[in-house]
């Protein structure tokens, strides 16, 4: 594939994000670029060889599956290894929130980073420099394709900050939608992660899956409304999401150690 840069600036920089041009190149060997200074970010993602990158005075070895971020305003140089010379694909970017992205990306502290899933990344590398090349008139598949391959980078550097996100977003699901009939698949849709992730995650905190801690505050809900002696055990089984009397007093017995019923002789005395 030959060198391939599109260049067109999208509109509204008032925007969060704007991306400002994308590119294509297997270089030659010990081709270089710089000294230079830009005046946006500019991300390199290496399809594969190697080469070398300095800013700062330092120097960084980047090889395939890896990125480097250009930083406005700082002078940096980059450089094709003689035997190995990389295959990249870049993107320049700014806007509003450019720094932020850069900071939740982990990049405010470093300039190479380590890609989890290279073929992913790719894809949305490949997804911006398609629709440059039609004319970049779409402007929500080129944010797509930015905002895809950042949250590789976003969860790859905090993974401990989202995966709490993650659980807090599906317990409040649970605590707002218990009444209704909850799906566990349809619970890991609405949280954004596949549903063996947020087992993962509920074993890891709460020491069950997210299905018994969804039975658990059930019961919790139901034991409160038999406090209020108020409700019969046919509507608080509805009202706590199951699906008939039988149901919840299987469930709350299993939990309990005892029938709705003795609960409630027990509140008497």
């Amino acid at each position: 594939m030959p060198r391939t840069e599109i260049w067109k600036t999208q509109k509204s920089m008032s925007k969060a994000i704007a991306v400002y041009y994308c590119g294509y190149e297997k270089c030659a060997s010990g081709h270089s670029f710089g000294p230079a200074v830009r005046t946006q970010y500019l991300l390199h993602y290496v399809i594969s060889g190697k080469g070398l990158y300095t800013v700062g005075g330092l120097t960084y070895s980047v090889t395939a599956g890896q990125a480097f971020l250009i930083k406005p305003s700082e002078l940096t140089y980059y450089q094709a290894d003689e035997e190995a010379p990389w295959e990249y694909m870049w993107m320049a970017f700014d806007g509003i929130e450019g720094k932020e992205t850069v900071r939740r990306t982990g990049f405010e502290e470093r300039y190479v980073a380590d890609i989890p899933d290279p073929e992913a990344f790719q894809r949305c590398m490949s997804q911006i420099i398609r629709e440059f090349e039609k004319g970049g008139n779409s402007e929500y598949r080129i944010l797509s394709g930015f905002y895809g391959a950042m949250s590789q980078l976003e969860r790859w550097e905090n993974e401990g900050t989202f995966e709490e996100e993650y659980f807090r977003k599906a317990v409040d699901y649970i605590q707002n939608n218990y009444s209704y009939s909850v799906k566990i698949t349809d619970l890991a849709r609405y949280v954004g992660i596949d549903r063996t992730y947020l087992y993962k995650i509920f074993q890891s905190r709460e020491g069950v899956s997210p299905k018994r801690y969804l039975l658990l505050v059930r019961v919790n809900a139901a034991k409160n409304m038999l406090r209020t002696q108020q409700y019969s055990v046919g509507k608080i089984a509805l009202s706590c999401g199951f699906s008939d009397s039988p149901s919840f007093c299987n469930h709350f017995k299993k939990i309990t150690g005892r029938t709705p019923s003795q609960f409630l002789k027990e509140l008497k005395f």
